[in-house]
């Protein structure tokens, strides 16, 4: 979400009325502190702390050192929540976001060309290379081999994958961990079916902009809308969009389900394939650490040189790291993966 950054900013700089020179500043705040003291500026991060403020969070919320620092400073008002002011900016503005990230992370039809291209010759490259069980699917007259059971995990919210696999390959189920329910005739959460061994499987670990609440029943129902409020039936609310600030909610439906479900992949398996990952959330990082063996290979692919090394720091991270520093979708990164894999 890197890349986004700009794109939000130069948006909400445009913007009018009376409530948006608060919003900007603070927006540019948190974007400044997140430079300086993380060198680390993405919309998750961003919008981690956007989310704390929003909520009115503390820093006895945050946790016991976070408390420790703050009391050493002595200012005893640094212990109030944010002020109103501040906290109905920020409100405004994870609104804006939200509605932001549905419309940029919702595939449009046009990309499916370059969708497929991109994605075609990655898993025809990968599948050589990780084997297991075979099948063959057609596009376009050609032919490509792929595993109908790989197990796939993610932390973006865009359905690019389910495009992908749904509306190009269309010939192999997707397992996303839901359900057909009669009753109400849409896909269901069904946490079970994240632990199903077989079959093609895709779990996303900070939500989806595809999936959202139904009001009444409060469950996860996956649902292609467009990514328009105005569109939505007036009985689903809030999309599932988790920030890695919300780490506490990692231990509650459906993400305990999403993580467990991502600690047995990785401890079943000794090679790793990451492809785009910051390793931004602790808890993430310290799952792929704990995991890790002397014999474990992970193949990272990101031009970040950072990354690589924030996972080799990771206490109790064991294994080994081969950086592919290209882009994604370069015709070089390819070749890289099947030379390191």
């Amino acid at each position: 979400m890197k890349e986004m950054v700009s794109q939000f900013r130069d948006e909400l700089s445009k913007q009018s009325g009376k409530d948006i020179e608060e919003e900007v500043q603070l927006y540019m705040g948190v974007e400044e502190v997140l430079r300086n003291d993380f060198d680390r500026v993405d919309l998750e991060a961003v919008f981690s702390i956007v989310d704390g403020i929003a909520g009115g969070l503390t820093p006895k919320e945050l946790g016991y050192l976070a408390t420790f620092f703050v009391r050493r400073a002595r200012d005893p008002t640094l212990f109030d929540p944010p002020v109103p002011i501040i906290q109905n900016s920020a409100r405004r503005l994870l609104g804006k976001f939200e509605d932001f990230v549905r419309r940029i992370c919702w595939v449009k039809p046009d990309m499916l060309d370059n969708i497929m291209t991109t994605y075609l010759s990655f898993f025809s490259t990968v599948f050589p290379l990780m084997g297991g069980t075979t099948s063959q699917i057609s596009y376009r007259g050609t032919a490509y081999r792929i595993n109908p059971d790989w197990q796939m995990f993610t932390t973006n919210y865009d359905n690019v994958l389910e495009f992908f696999w749904r509306g190009g390959v269309r010939q192999i189920p997707l397992n996303t961990g839901f359900d057909y329910d009669q009753r109400s005739q849409t896909q269901v959460m069904n946490p079970r079916r994240f632990l199903e061994q077989n079959g093609l499987r895709l779990v996303k670990l900070h939500g989806s902009v595809t999936w959202w609440i139904e009001e009444g029943t409060w469950v996860p129902v996956e649902k292609e809308q467009p990514p328009s409020r105005e569109y939505l039936p007036q009985r689903y609310g809030e999309q599932v969009m988790l920030y890695p600030i919300q780490q506490k909610d990692t231990f509650v439906p459906p993400y305990l389900d999403m993580f467990y479900t991502l600690n047995e992949a990785l401890r079943q398996s000794r090679r790793w394939l990451v492809v785009g990952y910051s390793f931004a959330d602790d808890i993430l990082r310290a799952m792929f650490a704990r995991n890790s063996k002397p014999d474990t290979v992970m193949v990272l692919v990101h031009p970040d040189d950072s990354v690589a090394k924030k996972v080799q720091e990771e206490p109790g991270w064991k294994g080994q790291i081969h950086p592919v520093k290209s882009k994604f979708g370069e015709s070089e990164t390819n070749g890289r993966i099947a030379q390191l894999l």
